[in-house]
C-alpha cells in the first residue's frame, strides 16, 4: 500500500474539490505543507504592507534599504519613524500603517504575543483592527507566518486574474470546496501564475 504525504493529500483534495484542474495541479511543483515562520508579528507585518501591490525586486530593495536603517538605528523595522520609512521609499500610507503596528504593539504587546493562540477569523478581526492593515495584509499574515490552512485571500488581484483564466478555460474554481485547504488551493493559483501555466 503507497501512503501519500500530507502535500499530497492536500493537492488530492484540492482535485478532487476542484473539477477539471487535475492536469494543472500536476504540471507543477507540489506545494509544501505551511508552516509558521517563527518571526514575531511585529517584524513579519511591516514587511507584508511594504510588499503589497509591487513587484517582488522593489518590494526587496525597499525592505533592504528599511532593514540597514533600523540596523544602524538599532531598532526593529517598525519603529522607525515616519519621515526614515518615506526616506526609504515607502508612501505616505504604508510609513503611517507601519507606524501604526508598532503602536498597537507598544500599547497591547501581550495582545499581539497570543495572535498565534487566535482562530482564523480572530486574527483576521484582530490584524485588521489595526489602521491601514487590510483584508490581504491579515491573510498573507495568517497564511504565511501563522500557517492558517484555510482562508482564500479573494482580494488578491493575482488571485482575481487566475480565477478568470482557468473560467476562460471552462475550468470553475470554487474556493469554499477547498475547505479545509482553501490557503493551499491559493498557493496553486499562484504557482500557476509564476509559471505561466494559465
Amino acid at each position: 500500500m503507497i501512503t501519500m504525504t500530507q502535500a499530497e493529500q492536500i493537492r488530492q483534495h484540492l482535485i478532487d474539490t476542484q473539477a477539471g484542474i487535475e492536469l494543472l495541479m500536476l504540471e507543477v511543483p507540489l506545494q509544501p505543507v505551511l508552516q509558521p515562520s517563527g518571526s514575531h508579528p511585529v517584524e513579519a507585518l511591516p514587511r507584508i504592507v511594504i510588499r503589497q501591490m509591487l513587484s517582488l525586486t522593489v518590494s526587496r530593495k525597499l525592505i533592504e534599504r528599511a532593514e540597514k536603517r533600523a540596523e544602524q538605528m538599532g531598532c526593529r523595522l517598525a519603529q522607525l519613524p515616519y519621515d526614515v520609512l518615506l526616506e526609504c521609499g515607502m508612501s505616505r500610507s504604508k510609513a503611517s500603517t507601519i507606524g501604526a503596528i508598532d503602536a498597537y504593539y507598544q500599547s497591547h504587546p501581550q495582545k499581539m504575543d497570543d495572535w498565534i493562540n487566535l482562530s482564523t477569523a480572530e486574527l483576521l478581526k484582530a490584524t485588521t483592527a489595526i489602521k491601514g492593515v487590510g483584508p490581504w495584509s491579515a491573510s498573507i499574515l495568517a497564511m504565511f507566518h501563522f500557517a492558517h490552512e484555510d482562508l482564500f485571500p479573494l482580494q488578491d488581484s493575482s488571485l482575481r486574474k487566475a480565477i478568470a483564466l482557468m473560467k476562460e478555460r471552462d475550468i470553475i474554481v470554487i474556493p469554499e470546496r477547498a475547505q479545509p485547504y482553501r490557503s493551499y488551493l491559493a498557493c496553486y493559483l499562484w504557482e500557476f501564475l509564476d509559471q505561466k501555466r494559465l
